[in-house]
């Protein structure tokens, strides 16, 4: 079986998630039914108030999120998130299977930080 390597905060093409999909050009399409995960931080967030500090550290222990995310027409103009995992494993397993599902398993698709 062919490895299956899911990026990491892949830089993705302007207007990615905000471009309908009948209107997307061939840089957009490149990522169609290819899962990638994006990790949010509670630093991205800016100065929040402690309320919100402690329900994203209930929810998130780590510090940060792991948003699963796949351009697979399941929404009109954005990319579809398959879920948000407390850690990159649970995530990275979630999205294999998400790979494997689309029938991407043997793409070769670098990781990146």
């Amino acid at each position: 079986m062919s490895r299956i390597r899911i990026p990491i905060n892949p830089k993705l093409p302007g207007n990615f998630d905000c471009t309908p999909n009948e209107n997307r050009p061939a840089s957009h399409m490149k990522w169609w039914n290819r899962p990638y995960i994006q990790t949010y931080t509670l630093e991205a967030f800016g100065n929040q108030d402690e309320e919100f500090k402690r329900r994203w550290m209930d929810a998130w222990p780590t510090g940060t999120r792991y948003d699963l995310r796949c351009l697979d027409g399941l929404a009109w103009d954005r990319s579809t998130n398959h879920g948000s995992f407390k850690t990159i494993e649970e995530a990275m397993e979630a999205a294999k299977a998400l790979a494997r599902a689309r029938n991407r398993g043997g793409a070769n698709v670098s990781e990146r930080n």
